[in-house]
C-alpha cells in the first residue's frame, strides 16, 4: 500500500471494542476477499483447468484459447456456493452467488476476438455475534452485525491469431467494482452500575478500479493434443471512498502464470490438466478498520479431470466429467498460508452438434484447519453454464 486513510471514528471504535474478526467472519473475508476463478461449467467440473481445453472453453484464462472455437458463441455461467464455517465448537451456515463468466466470441479468417465479463474477488459476507462490554462498574451486553456487500469484476477484450499450429493472443482487462462496509451494534440493558449506552452504527462505500493485461500462446497437434500458457501482468488497484476525488488506498495487483492442456485419448475420452501461480505477496496489508490485518502469500494451484463423451439423453450428447483441484488462498489471518481442496464433477447436455449446450459442475471441498487456526470452512458449489453457437 502506498497510501491509506483510516475508517471513520465509529468504525474504528467498533473495531477496538469487538472481538477479533478472524474468529467471527469466514476465512474468505480476509484481505481483499476471495479470488473467483472465471471459469465456465465445463472447466469447473474438470478441476478448474480451462486452459488448452479441446472443444473450447469460455474461461477467461489464456487469450489464445479463443482459437479453439470454430463458431461464434455466447456463454453465461452462474455459480452458487453454500459454506459451513466451523470454529469454537460452533458452526454457521452461509452462502453466496456470483456470475463467473459472461462471454461472446467470434473466430474469423485465422483470427478470433472476444469480449467478456468475469469474476475476480468476492467481498460479500456478513456475521452477527453477541458479546458483553465489561466496564469497571458493570457490564453491557450487546449484539453486533457486520456486513460487506460487493466485489471486483473484470471486463475483458481479447484478440487472438492462428499461425500454423501456433496460436497467440492478448487481452486488456478493466477491473471495476464497489464495496459497502457497514456495522450496527445494539446495546442491551446494563448490569451492575454500568451506564446505559446508545446504539452505534457506521458505513462507508468504496469503488475499485484497475487495469491488467494478459498474453498467451498455444500449440495444437491435429485434433488430439493442445498445450497452452498464459501470463497476466497486474497493475495498480485503486480504492476510492464515495464522495472523494482521490484514491483512499492503492494496491499492487499480482502477476500470474498458468499452464494447461488436454489430450483426446480416444474419440470418447478426454484428459485435461492445468497448473498456475499467482504472486499475491505483492499485496500489502492496509491500516484501519475491521479485517485489515492479514498476511498475503504467493499461491499455486493444480487441477485436472477426465471427460467421457459416449453417453446421450433425449437426442442430446451427454458428456460426463470428474476431477479434483488444490489451490492456495492468498490471504490468511496469520503467517501460515491456507489452502483449498475440492473434488469436482458434472455433466454437459449438447444439442445440434454442440450449437446449444448446458453444462453443470459440482464441487465439494474445504479450506482452513480448526486444530491449527480455530476455524475452517467446508463448501458445496454448483456452477451452471448456458452456451449458444452459430454455424
Amino acid at each position: 500500500m502506498r497510501g491509506a486513510r483510516r475508517f471513520g471514528t465509529c468504525l474504528v471504535l467498533a473495531a477496538l471494542l469487538a472481538p477479533p474478526l478472524a474468529a467471527q467472519a469466514p476465512l474468505t473475508s480476509i484481505g481483499l476477499g476471495y479470488p473467483v476463478a472465471p471459469v465456465d461449467g465445463r472447466a469447473a467440473a474438470l478441476g478448474g483447468s480451462g486452459t488448452g481445453l479441446l472443444g473450447g472453453s469460455f474461461t477467461l484464462g489464456n487469450p489464445a484459447d479463443l482459437l479453439l472455437h470454430e463458431e461464434p458463441g455466447f456463454s453465461l455461467s452462474l455459480s452458487g456456493e453454500g459454506v459451513t464455517v466451523e470454529g469454537d465448537g460452533t458452526s454457521v451456515d452461509t452462502g453466496r452467488e456470483r456470475f463467473t463468466t459472461i462471454r461472446a466470441l467470434v473466430p474469423f479468417n485465422g483470427w478470433a476476438v472476444g469480449i467478456a465479463f468475469g469474476g475476480e474477488l468476492d467481498q460479500d459476507w456478513s456475521n452477527i455475534f453477541q458479546d458483553t462490554l465489561r466496564l469497571h462498574d458493570g457490564a453491557v451486553p450487546y449484539e453486533e452485525t457486520r456486513e460487506h456487500n460487493g466485489g471486483i469484476s473484470s471486463i475483458d477484450l481479447s484478440l487472438a491469431r492462428q499461425v500454423g499450429p501456433f496460436g497467440v493472443g492478448i487481452a486488456a482487462q478493466r477491473l471495476t467494482g464497489a464495496l459497502r462496509q457497514s456495522f450496527f451494534r445494539g446495546f442491551a440493558d446494563p448490569t451492575g452500575g454500568a451506564p446505559a449506552l446508545l446504539d452505534i452504527a457506521g458505513a462507508r462505500e468504496l469503488s475499485w478500479r484497475a487495469w491488467r493485461f494478459k498474453a498467451g500462446g498455444s500449440v495444437r497437434v491435429s485434433d488430439r493434443v493442445v498445450v497452452g500458457a498464459g501470463y497476466g501482468q497486474g497493475g495498480t488497484l485503486y480504492a476510492t471512498v464515495e464522495g472523494s476525488d482521490r484514491p483512499d488506498a492503492e494496491f499492487d495487483l499480482p502477476a500470474s502464470l498458468e499452464l494447461g492442456g488436454s489430450v483426446r485419448v480416444t474419440s470418447e475420452i478426454l484428459v485435461t490438466a492445468g497448473a498456475g501461480r499467482t504472486w499475491w505477496s505483492a499485496v500489502e496489508p492496509f491500516a484501519g478498520g475491521p479485517g485489515s490485518e492479514f498476511t498475503s502469500h504467493d499461491v499455486a494451484w493444480l487441477g485436472g479431470g477426465i471427460e467421457y463423451g459416449g453417453m446421450s439423453l433425449l437426442g442430446g450428447r451427454l458428456p460426463v466429467r470428474i476431477g479434483a483441484r488444490r489451490t492456495g488462498l492468498p490471504f490468511s489471518p496469520g503467517p501460515e498460508a491456507l489452502d483449498e481442496r475440492a473434488f469436482t464433477g458434472g455433466f454437459g447436455w449438447e444439442f445440434q452438434e454442440g450449437l446449444a449446450v448446458f453444462d453443470c459442475a459440482f464441487e465439494t471441498g474445504s479450506r482452513g484447519d480448526v486444530a491449527a487456526l480455530g476455524i475452517a470452512e467446508s463448501f458445496r458449489r454448483v456452477t451452471l453454464s448456458f452456451s449458444l453457437r452459430q454455424r
